[in-house]
């Protein structure tokens, strides 16, 4: 294990990858889905003020970074008519899924609950990506992703108390850059 600070370090690096996608975006090389930008978001804001309030606190700045980069990447997405992605009928059904998730957390009160129905959300509100990445990797930014992998993959080496709330976000945000990495890091075969 490395000292918990550290994991402050991978936020920053992660964030590194985000403002990456964040400049492709706004230069028309990356096309955001919207609506699992948007929910990614908002879901590790969530995430953010259930761990703080559970005093998580060097860890939980991996979920505030994982969320304000998003969000930035969603208001980039309308400033270059290159930059969008089509949304389809099954992108607005995941997000509806990922919102009731997110409206059973407050019916809970529970933060831990909290943590697992947006972590649970946040997976549906990826799955549009996910397809798009499967079947069009090149316009996704698995720069921007690896580098994300890695700043999460620091984030895991700092957790202390490998408990729920201190655990399962920072895990959750590494598979799914990696699995983004993996998936999207083809176009740079299908183009040779």
């Amino acid at each position: 294990m490395i000292p918990e600070y550290f994991a402050i370090i991978g936020a920053v690096i992660a964030s590194f990858g985000g403002l990456y996608y964040l400049y492709e975006t706004i230069v028309g090389k990356s096309k955001p889905n919207r609506v699992s930008w948007l929910l990614w978001g908002v879901m590790p804001m969530i995430i953010f003020v259930a761990q703080r309030v559970q005093g998580v606190e060097g860890l939980s700045w991996i979920s505030f970074a994982a969320g304000f980069t998003p969000l930035l990447i969603v208001a980039a997405s309308f400033l270059n008519k290159k930059a969008y992605w089509k949304s389809k009928p099954l992108d607005y059904i995941l997000m509806v899924a990922a919102l009731t998730g997110v409206a059973l957390w407050f019916i809970t009160s529970d933060p831990n609950m909290a943590i697992l129905l947006v972590l649970v959300a946040d997976l549906l509100a990826g799955i549009p990506t996910i397809l798009k990445s499967i079947k069009h990797p090149e316009t996704e930014s698995w720069i921007a992703y690896l580098i994300s992998t890695v700043g999460f993959g620091i984030g895991i080496l700092a957790i202390h108390s490998f408990n729920f709330e201190h655990a399962a976000f920072v895990i959750y945000l590494f598979a799914i850059q990696l699995l983004l990495t993996l998936l999207t890091v083809r176009a740079v075969f299908r183009s040779k």
